[in-house]
């Protein structure tokens, strides 16, 4: 992959399509063809650094989570900001989907640790 002014913090692979997102302390999202190297997307929506990301388990969505205390869930078809989800009171560190994708936990340097229904989040508006 080309060299970016960003340092990667965060990177979850696609399996499904052999893709990375990467996060770092820039606010954007960038994804990436594993093969190529070609940077494809950027996502923009954090207002500081991004920590985590996470593909749902059947890659339709991507969680972030960031400094600015809130966890973005983007549709992967479109690159579309679905959800904001909002309860830390410090930067969240980590997100991990459940193997059902219906669940996503999030981990926050406020010591905290999360537990969102995101069954529907592809029905969901901003």
């Amino acid at each position: 992959m080309p060299a970016t002014h960003d340092i990667a913090r965060a990177e979850s692979l696609d399996a499904h399509t052999e893709r990375v997102f990467s996060g770092g302390t820039s606010d954007n999202i960038d994804l990436w063809d594993v093969a190529s190297g070609e940077l494809l997307r950027t996502l923009t929506a954090h207002a500081i650094a991004v920590y985590s990301v996470a593909f749902s388990p059947d890659g339709r969505t991507l969680a972030s989570g960031s400094g600015d205390k809130t966890i973005k869930l983007w549709g992967m078809a479109s690159g579309e900001l679905l959800r904001t989800l909002t309860g830390h009171i410090n930067s969240v560190v980590s997100v991990a989907f459940s193997p059902d994708g219906r669940t996503l936990a999030s981990g926050s340097s406020d010591f905290t640790i999360k537990i969102w229904d995101v069954s529907n989040v592809n029905e969901a508006t901003k």
